[in-house]
């Protein structure tokens, strides 16, 4: 049956209409932050949902990213993300440098460039430095030194050397970002190793904001080394803590050499912060307090392989919490040469003495048969960085290899994954892994 058809004069219906005490209920009704954080903190049994909430609108994204700290606790565990890493195509130029490259270029030397894994591009973001404040004019010549949960250590470059040292912790994520006071004149440390720390890092962990952290710098003297923290709640530098030797009769100062190869690369366990050192690893217990000096712990006097080539050895932690050190090798005979990854952990003696009593014990042997080589060349290989909360380790391939490049290796499920490609990959200087927490996650994505 056909429709009823209406005269062009008859009347047209009168559309629905809400009355007045029906429109947008939703939308004029406001829930304050506090309720919403209440909310939020009983969806422990599904992050997903609390992922949800945050991505509903920029009220609840904000409360998410305010509260971060305390859901990622009610919360299963996330997943710790290895999202890529940092670093400059060549040395950082100097003033003379820059100023050349302008004269002739008319442009400045390049920020550090960030190269996400697969994990971001299925669906985070690329952490932009340009975003924080002032991003262009404060990190147009900026190092990448140190990264850990979600925060990038750079150094901002110096004109002159008396110009001292300068450091800048940022958040590329949330756009978060601390100018430190500048150590210059007498305080100026010259090479340097540091390790950045954020409350749960301490011992014990303190329930920190997500804002806070700490950097503890080792540095030398004319006669020893020092140790000294900066604390962002008190935006300060604390006291400076000379070497002391444990038994009296060892040396107070590190090698200058040593130190520049330590640099940012640092593994934190329960408040000690390490460094790869020769033999064996330098240990600085930051004590809880502003004014408190940093300590140096005793370690093993030996028990790593100390004739290892520049790039074939890393400090990282194991899955049981221990430290680790890992050191490259080649396998295989004849025609079939391949990489191997050698593991040591550090063996405690008890609880009382955490470090100088232990042993470093072989735990095992990762084959990459699948990545195989030419020739045994030292200088073809390089590991760079071990992001210890996600066990993935970044290491290059140059010349005399199958395949140059980049690749991340899990150490938890042996996976290997090639990130980038090409024989440049390994002449990249200031390379800096760069993954989050949980913390840093909620964080990000609300922001």
């Amino acid at each position: 049956m056909p429709p009823v058809r209406r005269g062009r004069g008859a009347p047209r219906p009168a559309s629905y209409r809400k009355e007045d005490g029906q429109r947008d209920l939703g939308a004029s009704i406001s829930f304050p932050d506090d309720a919403l954080s209440a909310v939020f903190a009983r969806l422990s049994h599904n992050a997903a949902d609390v992922i949800r909430c945050a991505a509903t609108c920029r009220c609840w994204g904000r409360v998410v990213a305010r509260d971060a700290a305390v859901l990622s606790h009610s919360l299963p565990p996330l997943p710790h993300l290895a999202l890529g890493f940092f670093h400059q195509d060549a040395a950082a130029p100097t003033a003379r440098t820059r100023k050349r490259k302008c004269s002739a270029t008319g442009q400045a030397s390049a920020q550090p460039c960030f190269v996400p894994t697969a994990r971001l591009l299925r669906g985070l973001r690329t952490p932009p430095l340009a975003a924080t404040p002032a991003g262009n004019h404060v990190l147009a010549h900026a190092r990448p030194v140190a990264a850990r949960n979600g925060w990038l250590v750079l150094e901002l470059r110096r004109e002159r050397h008396a110009d001292g040292l300068r450091l800048c912790v940022c958040n590329p994520m949330s756009g978060d970002l601390a100018l430190l006071p500048p150590l210059s004149g007498a305080e100026n440390p010259g090479d340097y190793a540091c390790a950045l720390l954020t409350g749960h890092d301490l011992d014990p962990p303190r329930p920190l904001s997500a804002s806070s952290f700490r950097l503890l710098v080792v540095y030398n003297r004319r006669s020893c080394t020092a140790f000294r923290c900066y604390s962002r709640d008190a935006n300060r530098w604390g006291p400076e803590a000379s070497r002391r030797s444990s038994s009296g009769s060892g040396p107070k100062k590190i090698a200058s050499h040593k130190l520049r190869a330590a640099g940012g690369h640092s593994v934190v366990i329960r408040g000690v912060a390490y460094w790869a050192l020769g033999r064996t690893a330098l240990a600085v217990r930051l004590v809880d307090g502003p004014d408190q000096e940093p300590v140096e712990l005793a370690m093993p006097p030996r028990g790593i392989l100390a004739d290892l080539p520049p790039g074939w050895h890393l400090l990282g932690l194991a899955p049981d919490g221990k430290l680790m050190h890992l050191d490259m090798a080649f396998g295989g005979t004849g025609d079939h040469i391949y990489l191997s990854l050698m593991k040591r952990v550090l063996c405690p003696s008890g609880d009382d003495d955490p470090c100088g009593a232990g042993k470093w014990e072989p735990t095992g042997v990762i084959q990459l048969k699948e990545i195989t080589c030419k020739w045994t060349r030292q200088e073809a290989v390089s590991l760079r960085w071990y992001c210890e909360k996600s066990c993935v380790l970044f290491f290059t391939l140059g010349e005399g290899t199958c395949s140059p490049g980049t690749y991340a290796l899990n150490l938890a499920t042996e996976e290997v994954q090639k990130v980038t490609d090409g024989l440049e990959c390994h002449s990249w200087r200031n390379f800096v892994g760069y993954e989050m927490d949980g913390v840093a996650y909620l964080a990000s994505i609300a922001c």
